[in-house]
């Protein structure tokens, strides 16, 4: 009897040739036929003082909630304001960075989407911007758009502009919200795909880490349309975890400073000079969408 051969793809393949391999299928079935792709070009979008919904959409582990820091820091700078919101059923880290996040009291899937149904309703009604963390989970926006495919429509009637940002590593299975979400017809017109190269391995190039995810089908059908792709700079791990253990912000890491009322040492050296490389590499990476920051 003949042997049978289980195919894998190997570890290490010098040179390899990704354009033959079958396509790995990502996301779940649309829920109702899409609509024909609109190809107006997302990058000359002009989001200047309109009020903004960052809809923060990816796997765990892929840079979400560092990404809400990053922006709550900039706003801050800056002297703006926005609603933060951290709606992830088992991660909501980013009420220990800001007062005033806004949660649902309970991490069941029902309510919670009731829960980011009444707050997208006040949002409109005041025309409040804001930045919502869904963790490592986005049931409760699935379910919302599932309930409601023209969403988008409706926050841009309502007076507010959607900005869904998909956080993407090298995983092809990062692309599946990105696959759901288009398909259930979650459209906006200013779709950020973000590529955190934090999560690829710095023996590779991020090139060769995001090969397969770049030609994706899902991904090349989003930037057919009009999202904009940005690569979001690695910050070294062991940096970064200082900087969230000793809770600082990204500006008192790259100053050297401390909190008021801690006797930590601050980030001094090579890693501050670090945190500020990789704050200009992130101000230059957002340089195409700045009128798109809350």
């Amino acid at each position: 009897m003949e042997k049978s051969i289980e195919r894998v793809v190997p570890l290490f393949r010098p040179n390899q040739q990704i354009e033959s391999e079958p396509e790995v299928p990502v996301g779940l079935p649309p829920t109702a036929a899409p609509r024909t792709l609109s190809h107006a070009a997302a990058k000359a979008i002009d989001l200047s003082n309109q009020p903004k919904v960052w809809f923060l959409i990816g796997a765990g582990g892929s840079g979400k909630t560092m990404l809400a820091r990053w922006l709550g820091w900039q706003m801050a700078n800056a002297g703006r304001a926005a609603l933060l919101a951290a709606l992830g059923p088992q991660n909501r880290s980013l009420a220990g960075w800001f007062e005033g996040v806004q949660q649902p009291e309970t991490s069941d899937g029902i309510r919670t989407t009731r829960w980011l149904r009444d707050l997208l309703i006040f949002l409109t009604e005041q025309k409040h911007s804001s930045v919502l963390d869904f963790g490592g989970g986005d049931t409760a926006l699935a379910k919302l758009i599932e309930d409601a495919p023209d969403l988008a429509d409706v926050l841009m009637a309502g007076g507010v502009t959607p900005v869904a940002c998909y956080l993407i590593g090298p995983r092809i299975d990062d692309l599946a919200s990105l696959a759901s979400f288009e398909a259930a017809d979650f459209q906006p017109r200013a779709t950020l795909l973000l590529l955190n190269e934090g999560r690829v391995d710095s023996a590779l190039s991020r090139e060769e880490a995001f090969a397969r995810v770049l030609q994706h089908s899902a991904l090349r059908a989003a930037r057919k349309r009009g999202a904009v792709l940005i690569w979001m700079p690695r910050l070294e791990p062991e940096v970064a975890q200082e900087i969230e253990g000793k809770r600082l912000s990204f500006g008192q890491a790259r100053d050297g400073q401390v909190p008021a009322g801690q006797s930590f040492a601050p980030i001094t050296g090579l890693k501050r000079s670090m945190v500020r490389r990789w704050l200009d590499r992130m101000d230059q990476a957002f340089a195409p969408v700045t009128s798109w920051l809350p």
